[in-house]
């Protein structure tokens, strides 16, 4: 432990706007402290992706029983004390399956015991006396300074045995941070305290609020709610028999009209569970089939409700009248159902649907069931029965070929439609493209290229029988961070870069010129062009401030202004220029090398082209000007509908 060190941690640091705080009136300290307090809440934000992904890896431990421990010291060990003793009465877990541990014992709840805070012993004894199964069991690691050897201890004996762990701390760097021992590290940096040092301040709100989020969380993903409301409780008390009645009302059309004699015996039936009652009441099923199926569904009573629309678990295939595609990007999700002659009869359109832009499984399983009711809307509300409406369902979602997804999804979806893994198919949205060498026969290859917010280009082989293609080559799809480079994000991303240099010049002094088209036009399309060159703060424009679209759509949406003025202004012509000679060139170019895997000629390759940026025409022309100068394809077939392209493809099959 370094104690020379402690000075330099922001636990530590001298808060300058309070310096004179015992010397201002009672009613300007109170604003003071007020203001700091508004800094927690932002500082929260930040570290948003890694509580997610917490919640996420705590979610399926908590499901199988798993015990999640937390342990700290002093303010931290009394919080998460607080956190593990609320779960139990607020969604009906098992009590022992949330523990708070604290330095020194229960007696340091109340009363501060010097100096147990200093055993890295200690806490490894702690978590020997718990027994834990590494394979279920999770440990929250509590400390402001990131440096508590107690919880350092706690932590290190967790990893040591394979337990998932996670850091809670308000400082970075910290010895937590570097300690290799946490799995998640959960770091708010609220700032100096009022007080110098005294972290049960702004420090210890920004960790109640992370305890909040993960404890919280993870009982909505294990299906404690639905909706906003706590329906896995059972009434044990005259309170929760009332909560348990007013839940049953409003969320069941069928209980409204129920007395409260009809709604207790109900409950009774279900031992007082109220999802289960809420899935009797609903479905009309034995309690035994509800329970079977609440299980299946993981707990999670939308689930459970969906699946239970059909009368007929078993229709057969005969009555499925429709089949359904879904287009599952980056930026949208759009789903196409038609029916068995060929007709579009539904549409439906949600939000982003990218496994790899941190999206939780159950949230992606959200968007495509928003997308499917959508688009079921024009159905008669009769026929409406997921698992028996559809003969087939093809998924082609953005993010499914990294590790595990798809076997992971995949199980789900099948539950959902009621269909099996053969008669599902669940594969990257580029896949779907590959539909359109379809109608070529006398072509063995086809070279997929998407041009949209990224860029990919994919190369697919006819298969022996001539029936289906398969993918046997990709270049490019990296993500926006890593490149992606002729896609929206990297057109756009090259423009504020080049505004910027243009305004940090005129801010140095060096450029008198004013601001070109180009910038003016990129300034306007961020929303910050009222200012004065000298005045924008570009930067935080783009990573601060508060938006309803995310940093990387707001950033790919500024290429529609370089493309607009592409071959109007020189560098918004180089900046095409460039894009397109890369993935022109070098994204597809390898895919075009004689020693590529999987190489098939051009005169035998067709070139299949979609995304929202090969859509701009000019755009377009000079990608195909670029490619022709060295290679001649069969034909070139532009997808702007691949949902239709689907659902088209699952009928002719």
């Amino acid at each position: 432990m370094d104690l020379a060190g402690l000075s330099q941690l922001q636990t530590e640091a001298v808060n300058p706007r309070t310096a004179r705080i015992d010397q201002i009136s009672t009613l300007e300290m109170c604003r003071l402290i007020n203001e700091e307090d508004h800094r927690v809440a932002p500082s929260v934000t930040l570290c948003l992706p890694e509580i997610a992904a917490a919640i996420d890896a705590l979610t399926p431990r908590v499901r199988n029983c798993g015990r999640v421990i937390y342990v700290g010291a002093g303010t931290s060990g009394r919080l998460g004390i607080l956190d593990a003793s609320e779960i139990p009465p607020t969604f009906a877990a098992p009590p022992s399956q949330f523990v708070g541990l604290i330095a020194g014992g229960d007696a340091a709840i109340r009363r501060a015991q010097e100096g147990a805070e200093d055993s890295v012993a200690a806490g490894e004894a702690d978590m020997e006396a718990l027994n834990l199964n590494p394979d279920l069991d999770s440990v929250i690691g509590i400390a402001a300074s990131g440096r508590t050897p107690y919880v350092l201890g706690c932590l290190a004996f967790a990893k040591k045995i394979g337990c998932l762990t996670i850091g809670v701390v308000c400082a970075s760097p910290s010895a937590m941070g570097t300690s290799g021992t946490v799995d998640f590290l959960i770091a708010p940096l609220p700032g100096p305290e009022v007080v110098t040092g005294s972290t049960r301040l702004k420090a210890g709100t920004a960790t109640k609020l992370v305890l909040n989020m993960l404890s919280t969380g993870t009982m909505i993903r294990t299906g404690k709610t639905y909706g906003n409301l706590m329906v896995d409780l059972v009434a044990s008390n005259l309170k929760l028999e009332q909560r348990s009645r007013n839940i049953l009302r409003r969320l069941s059309a069928r209980c409204a009209g129920m007395t409260d004699a009809e709604l207790d015996a109900l409950l009774a039936r279900c031992k007082g569970k109220v999802k289960l009652a809420l899935l009797v009441a609903e479905t009309g099923h034995p309690i035994g089939q509800c329970a079977e199926r609440l299980a299946s569904a993981g707990g999670v009573l939308a689930n459970a409700l969906e699946t239970s629309l059909a009368k007929d678990v078993q229709s057969p295939a005969k009555d499925r009248q429709y089949v359904l595609c879904i287009d599952g990007g980056g930026t949208k999700c759009a789903a196409v159902i038609a029916d068995l002659t060929g007709t579009v009869v539904g549409r439906g359109t949600t939000g982003p649907c990218n496994l790899t832009d941190g999206n939780g499984m159950e949230e992606v399983v959200q968007t495509l069931m928003a997308a499917t009711k959508e688009a079921l809307a024009t159905i008669p509300s009769s026929e409406c029965h997921l698992q028996s409406l559809f003969k087939s369902v093809w998924i082609g979602l953005a993010g499914i070929d990294r590790k595990n997804f798809r076997e992971s999804l995949l199980p789900k979806l099948c539950l959902l439609f009621g269909l099996t893994e053969k008669e599902i198919r669940l594969t990257n949205d580029v896949d779907l493209l590959a539909a359109a060498a379809t109608p070529h026969p006398d072509c063995s290859s086809a070279v997929v290229v998407i041009a949209g917010t990224g860029s990919v280009a994919m190369r697919y082989n006819r298969s022996e029988d001539g029936n289906e293609y398969s993918r046997v080559a990709r270049s490019g799809g990296w993500g926006h961070i890593l490149g992606d480079e002729g896609g929206g994000y990297a057109i756009g991303l090259e423009a504020i870069k080049y505004t910027l240099a243009v305004l940090e010049e005129i801010r140095l002094g060096i450029r008198i010129k004013p601001l070109g088209r180009l910038e003016q036009a990129v300034l306007e399309q961020l929303g910050c062009a009222t200012c004065g060159p000298k005045q924008i703060d570009l930067v935080s424009e783009i990573l601060v401030q508060q938006h309803k679209q995310t940093i990387k759509s707001r950033i790919a949406g500024v290429a529609q202004v370089v493309l607009s003025m592409n071959g109007q202004y020189d560098t918004a012509s180089t900046i095409v220029g460039r894009q397109i000679d890369y993935l022109a060139n070098r994204t597809v170019g390898r895919l075009l090398d004689p020693a590529c895997a999987g190489y098939v000629p051009t005169e035998r390759t067709g070139l299949i082209l979609s995304g929202s940026i090969l859509n701009n025409q000019p755009y377009q022309d000079q990608f195909l000007d670029v490619l022709k100068k060295e290679a001649r394809f069969a034909y070139i077939e532009r997808v702007s509908d691949a949902g239709l392209l689907g659902v088209k493809h699952l009928i002719s099959s």
